[in-house]
């Protein structure tokens, strides 16, 4: 049985920025990268821009836009972050783990690479047909660049890398986890982390509590309250 490569990130772009493309208007678009001299890329929160000179030294401002990722979700995610060491450390080797696009899915609603309704573009050559050739080369240029530099698609959607792995190795007190069980180092729930790896947006009550630490606080809570209960019950004489 053949064994299936991962897609890398730089193939994932490549899908998304081509869904609704003839392969026509591609192939022009690739055959025009040669022509296209010393192309100045800025990676930005939520943008892509270039400025890209042709044959007759003509510079075209390119730009391509996607929405950040919501803020809001970051604190859970350094929670989660805290229960899995791999992730940790594929995301400080500027690797983006496959458990870390099912965890920003399952918190956000959302995958790591925006779907492609939600990507938009920008050009000033003024040519009719849109995406333009040289937006079009501009993904090309992006999907290569992730495929040496994945982390530079966290950079596009508004992660502060650093940050947020700062953030997940603090130790806070009353803030921390409970262990987990028998030394493992990774929450089971992140996984498979294979690139067929469930990508569904839902969690069971009971994982999202285990997720986030909730679960077993409820259970001390719980115990503690019997045991207190208990306590307070009138002694029982016993009769001679």
């Amino acid at each position: 049985m053949k064994e299936r490569r991962p897609i890398s990130m730089g193939q994932r772009w490549r899908r998304i920025s081509t869904l609704s493309v003839d392969d026509q208007s591609l192939e022009l678009a690739l055959a025009s990268l040669p022509s296209i001299r010393n192309p100045r890329i800025a990676i930005l929160p939520g943008s892509i821009k270039s400025e890209m000179e042709g044959v007759m030294g003509s510079i075209n401002e390119v730009s391509i836009h996607v929405p950040r990722l919501p803020n809001k979700i970051w604190s859970q995610v350094v929670r989660v972050m805290r229960r899995s060491a791999s992730m940790q450390e594929a995301l400080r080797m500027g690797r983006v783990p496959r458990s870390f696009d099912r965890l920003i899915a399952r918190i956000s609603g959302e995958t790591i690479s925006p779907e492609s309704r939600r990507v938009s573009s920008a050009c000033t050559c003024g040519a009719p047909e849109s995406p333009c050739r040289h937006v079009l080369a501009l993904h090309e240029l992006f999907a290569r660049r992730l495929d040496e530099k994945p982390w530079e698609l966290l950079t596009l959607r508004g992660v502060d890398l650093r940050q947020l792995l700062e953030d997940a190795a603090k130790e806070l007190h009353g803030v921390n986890l409970p262990p987990l069980a028998f030394g493992a180092r990774e929450e089971p729930v992140l996984f498979p982390e294979g690139e067929d790896g469930d990508l569904d947006t839902v969690l069971t009550p009971g994982q999202v509590s285990s997720l986030l630490g909730r679960q077993q606080v409820a259970l001390i809570e719980e115990l503690t309250a019997a045991i207190e209960a208990y306590a307070s019950l009138p002694t029982v004489q016993a009769e001679d």
